[in-house]
């Protein structure tokens, strides 16, 4: 009997652009769940999502809920609330869903044109990150099962 040949992983290319709890949230769960499904997961961070791959920028995460002034005081009300929120229900943080995701093989990808315009270099991310061109990007996230933009 021919031995099969092995079948790709399924993969998954998420793109992020925003640097808001609302997208790092969504960007990780998505990102988390996939990986544990067997896909192979990619996330390019690019413009103010290379804030998500730098050390020490988390804590500067904001939640903007819908109809809410982003200029207004009362971001940093919401914000704790919602933390507050997810620690009452045993929900993981940001910062921990991002380590989670790159312990289990979760690939981050940098956006060189950003990079670039922000200064950034390779010491300026967290370890693992990948400074990678769009286009790059485009060749290794075509075919993929699945693509968002968070």
């Amino acid at each position: 009997m021919a031995e099969q040949p092995e079948k790709a992983r399924p993969r998954v290319a998420l793109v992020c652009t925003n640097f808001t709890m609302q997208s790092a949230f969504g960007l990780l769960i998505i990102a988390l769940n996939s990986a544990r499904l067997g896909y192979e997961t990619l996330i390019y961070f690019t413009f103010e999502g290379l804030h998500m791959i730098r050390p020490g920028q988390l804590h500067g995460l904001r939640y903007y809920p819908t109809g809410v002034d982003p200029s207004g005081a009362h971001v940093d009300d919401f914000t704790e609330k919602l933390r507050k929120d997810m620690y009452d229900k045993d929900i993981p943080y940001v910062e921990d869903m991002l380590e989670m995701a790159q312990l289990e093989g979760v690939e981050f990808l940098a956006c060189k044109t950003s990079a670039d315009l922000f200064d950034l270099t390779q010491e300026d991310f967290i370890e693992g990150v990948e400074i990678m061109l769009a286009g790059d990007f485009v060749k290794r996230a075509a075919g993929s099962d699945l693509h968002l933009v968070l």
